[in-house]
């Protein structure tokens, strides 16, 4: 036999067994071996989704490092992608969308079949032109590829989604006696113990807290894993976002006397969108895992512009590096633990891994490198979105001080802020942790917070002196208090101003709930028009303080131009100005459609106006004299206009009503039921009904005919499930839209919720624009109607 056919058999073998045992990399192996076998120049293999977008499986160590696992590509030229699968479509187009390589000017693309249900398309890449005869190769190429690629597929498909959905389906199973092993070990802590039981309850405290970041972590690679969790991008101030994050490691930097160097090239834009809770999460891993390695000397982070749309960072540590041989398996779980390094401890490393997965969801590759004796350097470039100067403008105008989203958190329990902090950044809040009444009023001193999150039991002070001062300070006067403590104190709390208390420890599927609710009502929009600045001012002055977005200006012409494009929940309108008055802005507004409903406060100084007030009588919702109100009472005029969206309707308000759309809104939690409802009247749904169970519900479908029904599943008495099926054997119900809320959004949910009879589901916490979105569509058919 000849030698080279021994050693290609021996080598497709070697790859037909690493198929089967479904590692990651196995299509990266496949490209590379395609490559080293036929003397290609680069290879890609793409599995085919939706029969037009191209999924990067894997690639060959020289093609374009653009072809990320996972990232997502599209074709509009390739005549393979659109034929059936074994038709070979060779292109050397110029403006080709997949150029697998820089420096290559022939390429072909084979379509190939995995199995029945799934496809592929590999990219071949050469220097040469194709032959006939290698034409007629790649056919037989394919084959090959295809077989190997379902071996692969069949097993890492049903493992690792396998194991994926066991995570996810037993994270909440978890998660929840782990959370109550830390809320009972902070109650075991309060009593009178020993020193040694103080330590025994520390350690178990500690413990618990790193079994739950563990689980958070595998919850979230899983996520990552099934193709959840994709990125979100907001706007970041990246000077502002890198000096936050440095913060928290500057005290440990100079307590263990090593140097902490940060760089940021002046020549990136301030201002950029990004996904900053996942960037977030991958420099604080990275800077974690660069401290424990380096007990002296210095690190660096560095921050560059790249190509366009591109920024690097370059974190370098001067530690005594990692050995190659532990480097090479870096991203395998509790490999950190394997290096026999105590400053590890028994890390697992599960951070680093899920770090490298959001850099390539944001269209990156981290690379690290390690030299003994001298450091180790990570790298990466993400993909970022620049914003332009008047975008920025645009989007800092509704905040002040950052207040829509920071929370302040006051708890002197590590364990328990830390647990809060991460739940809180999870949902997209900015959490200031602090753990001692001083710090808490100087917080409160610097800046106006969405909510205030604080235990009772404080070691510097009483909680409810400290829950006093703070109802009392001028930044928080209109700041939600929540409080969250062992101790069982709800009514005192209540009378100092809290708004809401949780018994430790903290259910955060209805902490969530919340600050939403809390949230909503301050994303409110206020518009304000007067001519008088001096007044203008004072009002949104007062506007902003109450922690309410102001709209202000003192030209009525022009907003009578632009006031079609706003996004409005109240409008504060005087009637005595120029060009445009008062009366003929009313008019404007309100013949728009979706501003029929929006509620008007007249605040003027005109005199003898009650002749023309009759030309908009039914236009507006209160009208204040300036001569006879102060701002105080146009302040509380606003609180209660803006808390009539949370207000329902009283069935026999609506029994009667003919043209409008009805909802009933099961739902037994208090501020779920707010958040619902504000959301549907500010898309100008009015008639809403709200009972609290099930049973209740089945009696309010007798009494009269509803359009929607939002069920939660969730309740006492009677639960949702049981609900819908009844409602259903109801004969004008057949056919009604039913959708189902639940937090408990674990897999098979949504099959369960149908069989019972629900149209569809939606998970909480709720997402605003799918929710409007699935109401309206569900709707729309009434509408049309015009019933």
């Amino acid at each position: 036999m000849q030698i080279a056919k021994i050693d290609f058999l021996t080598k497709f073998n070697k790859l037909l067994k690493t198929a089967h045992k479904a590692t990651a990399d196995f299509p990266d192996q496949l490209c590379e071996f395609l490559v080293e076998e036929f003397e290609f120049q680069a290879v890609v293999a793409f599995k085919i989704v939706d029969n037009d977008k191209l999924l990067v499986l894997g690639r060959s160590s020289n093609a374009r490092k653009a072809y990320l696992k996972n990232s997502q590509f599209g074709c509009s030229t390739c005549k393979a992608l659109k034929s059936s699968a074994g038709a070979i479509s060779f292109n050397s187009q110029a403006d080709c969308e997949l150029q697998t390589s820089e420096y290559v000017i022939y390429e072909g693309c084979l379509h190939i079949k995995i199995n029945d249900s799934e496809k592929a398309l590999l990219k071949i890449a050469k220097k040469t032109p194709f032959s006939k005869t290698e034409k007629d190769q790649i056919e037989v190429i394919g084959d090959a590829a295809a077989a190997l690629l379902n071996a692969w597929n069949g097993n890492s498909s049903s493992t690792a989604s396998s194991l994926n959905d066991l995570i996810t389906d037993i994270a909440h199973e978890l998660r929840t006696p782990t959370n109550s092993i830390m809320g009972f070990a902070s109650l075991l802590s309060e009593d009178n113990l020993t020193s040694s039981q103080a330590e025994y309850v520390g350690t178990l405290k500690d413990n618990a807290f790193s079994l739950l970041s563990l689980m958070n972590d595998l919850i979230d690679i899983a996520k990552v894993e099934k193709g959840f969790n994709k990125p979100v991008f907001t706007n970041i101030n990246i000077t502002t976002f890198v000096d936050e994050i440095v913060k928290i490691f500057r005290d440990k930097a100079s307590k263990n006397q090593f140097e902490f160097i940060v760089s940021i090239d002046k020549k990136i834009p301030e201002s950029l969108k990004t996904d900053a809770q996942k960037l977030r999460f991958v420099l604080l891993n990275i800077l974690t895992f660069a401290l424990r390695l380096t007990e002296h000397g210095r690190v660096s982070i560095a921050v560059s512009g790249a190509a366009k749309d591109k920024i690097a960072f370059k974190i370098v540590d001067s530690s005594s590096g990692i050995p190659s041989n532990k480097l090479k398996d870096i991203y395998k779980p509790f490999i950190l633990s394997e290096m026999g390094d105590k400053k590890f401890g028994n890390a697992t490393g599960l951070g680093l891994i899920l770090s490298k997965r959001y850099i390539e969801q944001l269209n990156g590759e981290l690379e690290i490198i390690s030299t003994l004796g001298k450091g180790t350097t990570y790298s990466f470039i993400i993909g970022v979105e620049t914003v332009s100067p008047i975008e920025t403008q645009i989007s800092a105008l509704p905040k002040v001080s950052g207040s829509k989203n920071r929370v302040l958190v006051v708890e002197d329990d590590y364990a328990t802020s830390k647990l809060l902090s991460n739940y809180l950044n999870k949902w997209g809040y900015e959490p200031t942790i602090v753990n001692s009444s001083d710090q808490a009023l100087k917080a409160v001193d610097k800046e106006v917070f969405l909510a205030v999150l604080m235990d009772i039991v404080l070691p510097d002070a009483n909680g409810f002196e400290l829950l006093k001062k703070i109802r009392e300070h001028k930044n928080a006067k209109n700041t939600p208090v929540i409080v969250c403590s062992v101790e069982a104190e709800q009514q005192k709390a209540f009378m100092m101003g809290a708004v809401e208390y949780f018994v430790k420890p903290i259910k955060y599927k209805y902490l969530v709930e919340v600050l939403t609710s809390y949230k909503l009502k301050k994303d409110s929009n206020i518009l304000i028009v007067d001519d008088d600045v001096p007044t203008l001012n004072l009002i949104k002055e007062a506007v902003l303080q109450a922690g309410y977005n102001a709209i202000a200006d003192s030209r009525s012409a022009k907003v009578a131009e632009v006031v079609d494009s706003m996004n409005l929940d109240l409008a504060i309108i005087d009637l005595d100005m120029p060009e445009v008055n008062g009366f003929e802005l009313i008019k404007k507004i309100k013949s728009q459609p979706k501003f029929a409903k929006l509620p008007i406060i007249i605040y003027t100084g005109k005199e003898n106006y009650q002749e023309e007030i009759k030309k908009i009588d039914g236009l507006f919702a209160e009208l204040l004299q300036k001569s006879s109100s102060n701002i105080e009472d146009l302040a509380d005029t606003i609180t209660q206009m803006i808390n009539r969206y949370d207000e329902p309707s009283k069935p026999e308000e609506i029994k009667n009503e003919k043209g409008t759309i009805k909802i009933l809104l099961v739902e037994d939690y208090k501020h779920s039921q707010i958040i619902v409802t504000r959301l549907l009247k500010k898309n100008n749904f009015e008639s809403i009904v709200v009972v609290e169970n099930g049973l209740e519900a089945l009696e309010q479908a007798k009494q009269q005919k509803y359009d929607l029904i939002l069920m939660d599943m969730q309740m006492p008495v009677m639960n949702g499930f049981e609900a819908t099926e009844k409602i259903r054997q109801l004969p004008e119900y057949k056919e009604t839209p039913i959708i189902a809320l639940t937090a408990f959004a674990m897999k098979g949910d949504r099959e369960k919720c149908l069989e019972a009879g629900a149209t569809d589901y939606i998970p909480k916490p709720i997402d605003s624009q799918e929710f409007i979105e699935k109401v309206k569509f569900y709707t729309e058919n009434k509408v049309n109607a015009g019933e």
